[in-house]
């Protein structure tokens, strides 16, 4: 893993001027993965615009962890399913020789 593709815990946290326990409960959660390197904690850049949705619901909608847990899994199945729409539009267009 390349180190120019994770951010601090810290470092996330005071620029989003959030606690480091809502990583830590997100990561408990599973709804982020934290890497530990050298006992310092770090997320992956590729995470960063889901965290950011979990702290607008969080912290702006006042949802607790759990209905953080099910919110975000439902954003992800709608994501998938768009993804497999998208799909099988393509596939129907090109069978129907648009």
């Amino acid at each position: 893993m390349e180190n120019e593709n994770i951010i601090a815990i810290q470092q996330f946290c005071i620029h989003y001027n959030i606690p480091i326990s809502f990583i830590n409960s997100l990561n408990e959660f599973e709804l982020v993965e934290v890497i530990t390197i050298q006992k310092n904690q770090y997320i992956h850049t590729r995470q960063i615009k889901d965290i950011e949705k979990l702290i607008r619901l969080h912290y702006e909608l006042d949802i607790n962890m759990e209905g953080l847990d099910v919110v975000y899994n439902l954003l992800k199945q709608v994501e998938f399913l768009q993804d497999e729409i998208m799909t099988l539009d393509n596939r129907l267009k090109f069978y129907e020789g648009e």
